[in-house]
């Protein structure tokens, strides 16, 4: 699965890997601990579409902290606050705002995708490996610690003072790394993300990640000409670059 576009791999310095469903499988995550939370209370919910409005709403929300609308917040706080409106929509789980609190904690102890931590480690011996994530910073390191991951940092736009996909959260992270856009990679499995690195300077590469929002929902799985490596999996996108 290749792009038509080829990368000079010798002039690349870093690699910034999106983590939310590229590396972290937090559909999974929040699936198996509504499970539990609604097997205790004997009732039965979509969970699937629960785990899906709580990641769409908070990038909605997300957009108005990027426009100035709302004040700065990082991705824990705007996650809590949307969880308050979402849970409004399932009186039946009967969440308490304790429930809320510990259940805006899994996005802290999310699930790895199981190809990931071995290619991270092999792509370390060639580039400097960062994330560069809209998740909260503690929630990069917890999940990465929890799942064996090691990077070689972790930059979260709750620093950089932009989000993604503002160019400016991507050129920050950059320019804490000491690289140009034209020496680094976005590696994430989000159309939308790789394609405004791209507009930034940025090289992309794209990781197919099926079943990231649940089974039978739509997801963005398949190769695209404009980016710059295609990969089914993490395996074939260590094959490519470290070719």
């Amino acid at each position: 699965m290749r792009g038509k576009l080829m990368v000079d791999l010798r002039s690349i310095k870093a690699l910034t890997f999106d983590v939310g469903g590229t590396v972290f499988d937090w559909h999974g995550s929040i699936v198996d601990a509504l499970g539990r939370i609604s097997t205790d209370r004997g009732v039965n919910i979509d969970k699937t579409q629960f785990a899906n409005q709580w990641r769409r709403q908070m990038f909605e929300r997300l957009a108005d902290v990027r426009s100035g609308n709302l004040d700065w917040m990082n991705a824990d706080q705007i996650h809590r606050d949307v969880l308050d409106d979402i849970a409004a929509d399932y009186p039946e789980l009967g969440l308490t705002s304790t429930d809320k609190d510990n259940l805006n904690q899994v996005w802290h102890r999310l699930k790895i995708w199981p190809d990931a931590p071995d290619v991270i480690k092999r792509l370390r011996t060639r580039y400097t490996v960062v994330v560069l994530t809209v998740l909260s910073w503690a929630t990069a390191v917890d999940t990465s610690k929890a799942g064996g991951i090691e990077w070689d940092g972790i930059l979260s736009c709750e620093f950089l003072g932009h989000y993604k996909p503002d160019a400016e959260a991507y050129h920050a992270g950059l320019k804490a790394l000491g690289v140009k856009p034209s020496e680094a990679i976005m590696v994430a499995a989000h159309y939308g993300d790789l394609r405004a690195a791209m507009k930034a300077g940025l090289y992309s590469a794209f990781v197919s990640r099926p079943g990231e929002r649940g089974e039978g929902t739509i997801t963005e799985t398949e190769p695209q000409p404009d980016f710059h490596i295609n990969a089914a999996n993490f395996n074939d996108l260590a094959d490519q670059l470290l070719a």
